[in-house]
C-alpha cells in the first residue's frame, strides 16, 4: 500500500490499527501544530488508494498561516483580528468545514459592530488561509466558492475642490505641522498613498530631462512605479531638506488626520478630510481638467479602470448637485 501526503507540513506515524475487515488506520501527527492535531487515513489492504480525513484544526492552521515570514507585520495585525473572531464565533477541523459554517461566520461578524469594510477584510482573511489549505491538499476549495461573500460598499470619497486646496495651500499653520501640511499637499499632486508618501526615498527621485519623476515600491499593491511628477510636486520636493534617507519626517496617521482637522477648521473647509481626501483630490482634479480616463489610471497606479470611473462617477453628480443651485427662470402662469 502506498500513501501520499500532498502537503508542506512534516508529520510522524502515531499509531497504526488494523480492522477485521482488511482496513487500515494510520493517525499521523504533526510537529508544525499542537499535539492534539492529526491527519487520519483509511485505506483497504492491497489497495493503492487512501482516503485522506484531515482532522487539523481551523485555528491552529490559521496561526501557522499567519506566522508565516512573508506577511506582512500590519497584514499579520488583520490576522490576528480574524483570528479572535474565528476563536469566539467557534473553532471546527478543517476536514469539517461546510458551507453554511462559512457563511454563518459572516453574518456572526455583522453582528459585532463591525463596519462592513471590517467584516469583508476579516473573511477575505479567512479565504486567504482556507485557499491555503486547498493548496495543501486540506480542504475542498468548492466549499468557499460558494458561499456568498460581503458586498463592497461603495464608500464616500471625500475630496477638495480646486478652490479648497488653494484655500489650504495658502493658510500655514505653526513650522511644527510643516511636514505634515508638505506631504499632504504632495499626496494631492502625485496621489501617492499616505503609506508612499512617509516610505518615500531620495533615491526613489529620479531626474528626467529637466524635470522629475518617481520611480518607487507601492506598498498596497506590491508593484514597481514609475510616475512622473507636475511642477508643484516638483517644487515640493526641491524644498526639502536632504537631511536623510527618506523625503518627509515620519508622522503617524492618528496625528496627521487631527493636523489635517484643524488645518480645515482654520481655512472654513467644512467638510470631513483624511490624509486619503488627497488621493481621491488628485484623482478629481485630473477628469475635471478633461485628462482622458485611461491616463487617470495610469497616474493613479489603477490596476482595474473600473476603480477609475468610480471617481469619474462621482464628478458627474457633483456637476448634477451643482446645476440644480442654478435659481429657476421660468415665469409663473
Amino acid at each position: 500500500m502506498k500513501i501520499k501526503i500532498d502537503s508542506n507540513f512534516k508529520f510522524s506515524v502515531a499509531s497504526i490499527q488494523f480492522t477485521a475487515t482488511g482496513e487500515v488506520s494510520i493517525c499521523l501527527t504533526s510537529d508544525d501544530f499542537s499535539s492534539d492535531a492529526h491527519y487520519q487515513y483509511s485505506a483497504n489492504l492491497g489497495s493503492d488508494q487512501a482516503e485522506e480525513k484531515p482532522t487539523i484544526s481551523l485555528l491552529q492552521y490559521t496561526r501557522k498561516f499567519a506566522a508565516s515570514a512573508n506577511i506582512k507585520p500590519k497584514t499579520k495585525d488583520s490576522y490576528r483580528l480574524m483570528y479572535n473572531h474565528l476563536e469566539a464565533y467557534g473553532n471546527i477541523t478543517i476536514d469539517k468545514i461546510t458551507t453554511s459554517y462559512l457563511q454563518n461566520f459572516i453574518q456572526y461578524l455583522q453582528t459585532q459592530g463591525l463596519k462592513p469594510g471590517s467584516v469583508r477584510l476579516y473573511f477575505q482573511k479567512l479565504a486567504c488561509v482556507l485557499h491555503d489549505a486547498y493548496k495543501n491538499g486540506l480542504f475542498d476549495d468548492r466549499i468557499l466558492q460558494r458561499v456568498k461573500r460581503p458586498k463592497r460598499e461603495q464608500e464616500k470619497k471625500s475630496f477638495l475642490s480646486e478652490t479648497e486646496l488653494k484655500k489650504l495651500a495658502h493658510h500655514h499653520l505653526s513650522e511644527e505641522y510643516n511636514n505634515i501640511q508638505k506631504m499632504f499637499l504632495f499626496s494631492c499632486m502625485t496621489g501617492l498613498r499616505y503609506s508612499d508618501v512617509q516610505g518615500l526615498r531620495w533615491k526613489d527621485v529620479k531626474r528626467n530631462g529637466k524635470h522629475l519623476l518617481l520611480e518607487f515600491h507601492q506598498q498596497k499593491t506590491d508593484t514597481y512605479e514609475r510616475l512622473p511628477l507636475c511642477a508643484e510636486a516638483e517644487a515640493l520636493l526641491r524644498g526639502q531638506k536632504h537631511g536623510g534617507e527618506y523625503v518627509f519626517k515620519e508622522e503617524t496617521n492618528q496625528k496627521v488626520n487631527v493636523v489635517l482637522k484643524r488645518w480645515c477648521k482654520e481655512a472654513r473647509i467644512k467638510k470631513p478630510v483624511s490624509f486619503h481626501s488627497a488621493r481621491h483630490t488628485f484623482c478629481v482634479l485630473l477628469l475635471t481638467k478633461d485628462v482622458p480616463i485611461y491616463t487617470v489610471q495610469q497616474l493613479m497606479c489603477h490596476s482595474d479602470i473600473a476603480t477609475t470611473k468610480i471617481y469619474a462617477d462621482l464628478l458627474n453628480k457633483t456637476k448634477a448637485k451643482a446645476l440644480r443651485k442654478l435659481p429657476t427662470l421660468t415665469a409663473p402662469q
